[in-house]
C-alpha cells in the first residue's frame, strides 16, 4: 500500500521516525480510500481524497499529505508521492482544526501517539470541518458552527441540567445497543422528549449552542467514527482493534457524559453528535443528511421527523392548513412581502435623494455599532439594511461617533450608514490630520482615525483600522 520509495524519501532523508511515518501515512492512505471507493458514505458531496492534510508530528515536524499542485513555501516535495511534502518546523501549540493553505481548505491532524484507526478518524473529522466551511450557505444552520463563547455562561452548576443532560447520554446508549427498529425509535421519542423539556429550562441562547455544536462538532465526530467503520467493512484494515476501541469509547462516553468534570462541556456534543447520526442512520438510512441540509435543521429536529416524535403535530398542522387554505395565505402573503421590499426600497431611494450634502460613513477593521436607536422608529428595508426613520447614533469604540436626528440607512454587511444631513451651506467640516468632526443641524460626528473625501453631493468619512 505504501511505497518503499516514500519511506527512503521520509524517514531517511527527512528524518521522520519510521513508526510515526508508517502510520500516518497508512491511515491517510485509509481515509482517502473511503472516498475514493464508498463515495459519499460518510455525508452527501464529502469526500475525503479531496482535502489535504496537514500532520503535525510533534517534535519532528509537518507531514503535508493529498496536495494537489505546487507544493506551499516552505514545505519540501517528494517525488516518490504526489502532493507529499515535508517541513521541518511545527507549531508546538497547534491543535486538530481545520486550516487554510494557499487559500485553499486543508485539515490539520496532531500526531503522537494515536491508532491507525483512531488517525483514520480524525482525518476525517478534521476533513468534515473543511468541508462543512465550505458548504456554508447564508441563512443555513449547517456549517455555521456555534457560538463557543457561550461555554462560560453555560449553566456547569445546575443539577436539574446536568441530571437531564445525564440522562440524555443514557438514553442515547440504550439506543446504540438496542436490536429491533421499533426500540430504537421509542428511545428516540424519550429522548426528544428529556432534550426538549431541558431545553426549553435551559433557554433559547444556549439550547440554540447546543444544537449548533451538534451540527458542528457533533457530525464531524459522526464522519470520523463512520469513516473508521467503512474501513472495518474491507477486509484488508490494519487496525481492527483501534475501531473496536473508538467504538467501545463512544459508548463509554455517553454513559459518562457528565461524569469528567476537568472537560468542557462542548466536548459532550463530540458524543451525542455521532450517537444521533447512528440513530437516524438505523431509522431513515442516509436520506436524513440531505433533508437536513436542505430543510435547514438541526440533528435532533431531523430525529423528530424521523422518529415520528412530533407525528400529531403534523397531523393538526395539516388540517388547520386545509381547513383555512394556507396555499391562498401563502399566495397572499408572497404578495405582501413583495410588496413591502418594493415600498421599503422606494422609500429609501427617496430618503437619499432628497436635496442636500449625502453623508456616507464606512468602517473598517472593526464593526459599525449602534449607541443608541429608537426602536418605535426602525424599519427592515432587507436582510442586512435597516432604516432608522429619525433618530440613531452610530458608533465604533472609541474611533467613532455620530449622533443623526434625521433617516438614515445602515447596511450592516458593507459597514456604512449614510443619511442626508442639510444644505451645503450648514455642514461644517474640520479635519486636523485623522480628527475629523462633521456638524450640521442633523449630525454631530466625531472620528478620531478618519478620512475626508468630497464626489459632487457625496461626503465620504473612511473610519481607518
Amino acid at each position: 500500500m505504501i511505497p518503499a520509495a516514500l519511506w527512503i524519501a521520509l524517514i531517511q532523508d527527512r528524518q521522520v521516525p519510521r513508526e510515526l511515518a508508517r502510520r500516518v501515512v497508512t491511515a491517510h492512505d485509509w481515509a482517502s480510500r473511503i472516498g475514493r471507493e464508498m463515495g459519499d458514505s460518510i455525508w452527501p458531496g464529502y469526500r475525503p481524497d479531496t482535502i489535504p492534510v496537514l500532520y503535525l508530528l510533534r517534535g519532528h515536524g509537518t507531514l503535508l499529505l493529498g496536495w494537489r499542485g505546487a507544493l506551499p513555501p516552505g514545505f519540501t516535495p517528494d517525488s516518490a508521492a504526489g502532493g507529499a511534502g515535508w517541513q521541518a518546523a511545527v507549531d508546538q501549540a497547534a491543535a486538530n482544526t481545520a486550516a487554510e493553505l494557499l487559500g485553499r481548505g486543508a485539515a490539520q491532524v496532531v500526531v503522537d501517539t494515536q491508532s491507525i484507526a483512531s488517525l483514520v478518524g480524525l482525518t476525517a473529522h478534521e476533513a468534515f470541518h473543511v468541508f462543512e466551511r465550505a458548504s456554508r450557505t447564508e441563512g443555513r444552520r449547517f456549517g455555521r458552527g456555534e457560538n463557543s463563547f457561550l461555554v462560560t455562561s453555560y449553566p456547569v452548576f445546575d443539577p436539574q441540567n446536568e441530571a437531564g443532560m445525564a440522562l440524555e447520554g443514557r438514553i442515547l446508549a440504550a439506543a446504540e445497543r438496542a436490536s429491533t427498529k421499533i426500540e430504537k425509535r421509542m428511545l428516540a421519542r424519550e429522548f426528544l422528549a428529556v432534550r426538549e423539556s431541558r431545553q426549553r429550562a435551559l433557554g433559547a441562547e444556549l439550547a440554540e449552542f447546543e444544537q449548533l455544536a451538534e451540527l458542528n462538532e457533533g457530525l464531524a465526530e459522526y464522519a470520523l467514527v463512520r469513516a473508521v467503520q467503512l474501513a472495518t467493512r474491507l477486509p484488508d484494515f490494519p487496525d481492527r482493534a483501534g475501531a473496536e476501541h473508538l467504538q467501545s469509547g463512544k459508548l463509554v462516553g455517553l454513559h459518562q457524559l457528565t461524569a469528567d468534570v476537568t472537560l468542557s462541556i462542548r466536548l459532550r456534543y463530540y458524543a451525542t453528535g455521532p450517537a444521533l447520526g447512528a440513530l437516524l442512520d438505523a431509522l431513515e438510512g442516509p436520506a436524513w443528511k440531505s433533508r437536513l441540509v436542505h430543510q435547514n435543521l438541526t440533528v435532533q429536529d431531523a430525529l423528530a421527523d424521523a422518529s415520528g416524535y412530533r407525528a400529531t403535530e403534523l397531523a393538526l398542522r395539516r388540517q388547520a392548513e386545509t381547513r383555512f387554505v394556507m396555499a391562498s395565505l401563502r399566495r397572499g402573503a408572497d404578495s405582501g412581502v413583495a410588496g413591502l421590499r418594493a415600498l421599503r426600497r422606494k422609500q429609501v431611494d427617496s430618503i437619499l435623494a432628497a436635496p442636500g450634502v449625502l453623508l456616507a460613513v464606512t468602517i473598517e477593521g472593526r464593526s459599525l455599532g449602534l449607541c443608541g436607536f429608537d426602536p418605535q422608529n426602525l424599519l427592515q428595508v432587507e436582510p442586512g439594511v435597516l432604516l432608522h426613520t429619525r433618530w440613531v447614533v452610530a458608533c465604533a469604540g472609541d474611533a467613532f461617533q455620530a449622533t443623526f436626528n434625521t433617516p438614515v440607512v445602515q447596511d450592516r454587511t458593507a459597514q456604512t450608514v449614510r443619511a442626508v444631513v442639510g444644505a451645503d451651506s450648514t455642514v461644517k467640516v474640520t479635519v486636523n490630520g485623522a480628527d475629523v468632526r462633521v456638524e450640521s443641524p442633523l449630525v454631530s460626528l466625531r472620528a478620531s482615525r478618519g478620512e475626508v473625501s468630497r464626489d459632487g453631493r457625496v461626503l465620504t468619512v473612511k473610519i481607518k483600522p
